[in-house]
């Protein structure tokens, strides 16, 4: 078993990497969780780098099929999906371990 003191310093030590974190937030006019969720990925891109990609449902006859009831969703590519209620914190936490625990990208 891992000491949770020598664990911590472990984890205090790795550098987030420099590479943006792609995300893709479903929605769909006049949403106002949707709005809500913009709001939230707005304010965490200025502790992160995100490239944040707006997509309408309404526009794709297979994401409203698949995401009309459970908009908004916030889709971080290659990592976790967030779906509903988004919120800030839980964010976060995803951007955090997500950033933390990328392999650096080879050439």
């Amino acid at each position: 078993m891992v000491n949770p003191l020598v664990w911590w310093r472990r984890v205090r030590k790795r550098q987030p990497r420099s590479e943006s974190i792609s995300v893709i937030l479903w929605s769909k006019p006049g949403c106002c969780l949707c709005e809500r969720a913009k709001e939230i990925l707005d304010r965490l891109a200025k502790e992160f780098l995100l490239d944040i990609e707006e997509r309408d449902i309404t526009a794709d006859p297979v994401a409203f099929a698949r995401y009309c009831y459970t908009i908004p969703v916030v889709e971080i590519v290659g990592g976790p999906i967030f779906e509903g209620k988004i919120t800030e914190f839980w964010l976060r936490k995803a951007f955090v371990s997500y950033s933390h625990s990328r392999p650096p990208l080879s050439c």
